[in-house]
């Protein structure tokens, strides 16, 4: 029997579907009817044994396609030479090869979504018509002009983005999108022609981007990304050569180079955000990665290109302080309010911190800083209250420990109580260092006064335990740091006044003690983990001074006070802590 042809095979399958309702159906009946016997014999046999139904094999339907496919690179090939003898004008030539990749991606944009391979070859030879036709027109005849060839590139893989939509065929859109990233690529590296071939990778990237706003091919989004970021870089780089440097560079004009970095930066900040503001998704991993390359790249090349210019900077860091300010905004007055998105409040707060850190180091002098994360440090603890969110005070936290950093208190303090030649007496009137200590002790002052909210949830209390880590090494550091300062005039005044100098260890030693033992009172009062633990660990730094230091610098009468003081600490640190433990309330989460 001679199999059936292609098209009656939607008649035989029709007619299979009706008879196995109708077998159904009867069977319904003889079950109502208490028949039996018939059609339980027959249950396994063929529905239409006489039926031969087609299968096109898929080795005949791919080399079909196959076939096909070099049909239509020999088609492109012919109006090739037909240009190359003159037949047809460049122009001619070129407008009609465009016209015919374009037909071939829409047939295969019209292509069945089940039919895999073909539609993924005919989209093939979409691209391979189309970049070696603006290779040469390009490269070789230079029949049309650069930035002409970055139209018609974005063109391309734009149209195959579009087309792709109705049937979600992310093949079409991968392959256009694919095609125009490599032969823009290739171009890029032949003619060393920057500005217009990396201008047509950003408009790509606008492309897939408005695509992935509206929930289309999502999953190539990163190799778009990650070619535009290289292409940036390599124009930054080329941009901040001496004159001359790279002959063969076309002199790249920095204010073309500046609205390329601003570009980049801006088309995935603002897809982002409508994707996470505006369409309510959850920010991605890629998202994250990416906002921060572009804006590292954004601002790393702003800052190169006008070699460390102070306008540069002033600029760079005014913008990151306002995109610092509106990530704020955004996360405590929007994404707070929407539940199931702490992804994205922690997304946005996150890199509000990081922003205005980064915008307020490229503002400000060293004095100003310390004075403008301190000020933070108290206003975050302040403004967190007793909300449920505790990633206010986390940055409190953040701001506290760079103030004190930044000031000089953190790094002296630890010189003044470990090393025996250091005299900062300088930084004892160092007003920023003060500045520093008061606000990381006030910051932590509030933290403990502020009721723990009723219920937090787990990352809640993860945070919080964060918050309540910094804010108390902060203000517990800044205590023995200002002593260490307090005591070093003192020292001075001896040496001048040619006193022995050999208590300055003792009184150093009694500064540690003394923040351990404070450290377990607050514990006592507060009812938490964290002093408990920085009582031990400032004990601990006292017996490593007490060792290595104090044992080679005092003489004998001034080891027995230091012995005397830290074998109290020992003797009352437990009893202390004793009680704290004791206590109904037990620990803060």
């Amino acid at each position: 029997m001679q199999p059936l042809s292609r098209h009656n095979a939607a008649e035989y399958h029709e007619l299979a579907r009706q008879v196995g309702e109708l077998r159904q159906r009867l069977a319904a009946v003889e079950h109502k009817l208490a028949i039996h016997g018939f059609h339980e014999d027959a249950e396994d046999e063929e529905l239409l044994p006489g039926l031969v139904l087609p299968h096109m094999g898929d080795t005949a339907a791919t080399t079909t396609a196959i076939g096909t496919s070099l049909l239509g690179l020999a088609l492109a090939y012919l109006l090739r030479a037909l240009t190359e003898n003159g037949t047809l004008s460049v122009g001619a030539g070129v407008g009609l090869g465009l016209v015919y990749a374009l037909a071939w991606l829409i047939w295969a944009a019209r292509t069945p979504a089940t039919e895999t391979m073909p539609v993924c070859l005919r989209s093939l030879t979409s691209g391979l018509i189309l970049a070696p036709l603006l290779w040469e027109a390009s490269v070789r005849f230079q029949a049309i002009s650069a930035w002409q060839t970055a139209g018609l590139l974005v063109f391309f893989s734009a149209f195959g983005l579009g087309i792709s939509w109705r049937k979600s065929l992310n093949v079409v859109a991968l392959i256009s999108s694919v095609a125009g990233l490599l032969l823009a690529s290739a171009l890029i590296l032949r003619t060393h022609d920057l500005i217009p071939y990396s201008t047509a990778l950003l408009g790509l990237a606008v492309a897939v981007e408005a695509s992935a706003c509206l929930e289309h091919y999502l999953g190539e989004r990163w190799i778009v990304a990650v070619v535009a970021d290289l292409a940036i870089l390599l124009t930054t780089f080329a941009a901040a050569q001496p004159a001359g440097s790279l002959p063969s560079y076309p002199v790249l004009p920095l204010g073309q180079v500046l609205a390329l970095q601003i570009a980049l930066t801006v088309i995935y900040l603002a897809s982002t955000f409508v994707r996470t503001l505006g369409r309510g998704f959850n920010i991605t991993a890629f998202e994250i990665a990416q906002c921060v390359a572009a804006a590292v790249i954004g601002s790393w090349g702003a800052i190169t290109i006008a070699h460390g210019h102070p306008a540069a900077a002033l600029t760079v860091g005014g913008f990151w302080s306002l995109c610092g300010v509106a990530c704020y905004v955004v996360s405590f007055f929007f994404l707070e309010r929407h539940a199931g998105k702490d992804r994205n409040f922690l997304t946005y707060s996150t890199f509000g911190l990081a922003l205005a850190l980064a915008g307020s180091s490229l503002l400000l002098n060293a004095a100003w800083l310390v004075i403008l994360w301190s000020s933070l440090a108290v206003f975050f603890v302040q403004a967190g209250g007793g909300s449920g969110r505790m990633t206010l005070k986390v940055h409190s936290g953040v701001y506290a420990v760079l103030a004190l950093f930044s000031s000089g208190l953190a790094v002296t303090a630890a010189s003044l109580f470990f090393s025996s030649e250091a005299h900062p007496d300088s930084l004892a009137q160092h007003y920023p260092a003060w500045i520093a200590a008061a606000a990381c002790v006030l910051a932590y002052a509030l933290f403990l006064r502020t009721p723990l909210p009723p219920a937090l949830s787990k990352l809640g209390s993860r945070l919080y335990a964060a918050a309540a880590l910094l804010l108390s090494a902060s203000a517990l550091w800044s205590i023995a740091g200002a002593a260490a300062m307090a005591i070093a005039p003192l020292c001075r005044l001896l040496s001048s006044a040619n006193a022995p100098r050999d208590f300055c260890p003792t009184l150093l030693t009694t500064a540690l003690i003394g923040t351990a033992v404070l450290a377990a009172f607050t514990a006592i009062r507060s009812h938490s983990r964290e002093p408990r633990w920085f009582a031990w660990l400032f004990t601990g730094l006292a017996s490593y001074k007490l060792l290595f230091q104090d044992f080679h610098q005092a003489n004998t009468f001034a080891m027995v006070l230091s012995l005397l003081i830290y074998g109290c600490a020992l003797i009352g640190l437990p009893r202390i802590l004793r009680r704290e433990r004791q206590t109904p309330q037990g620990f803060r989460a």
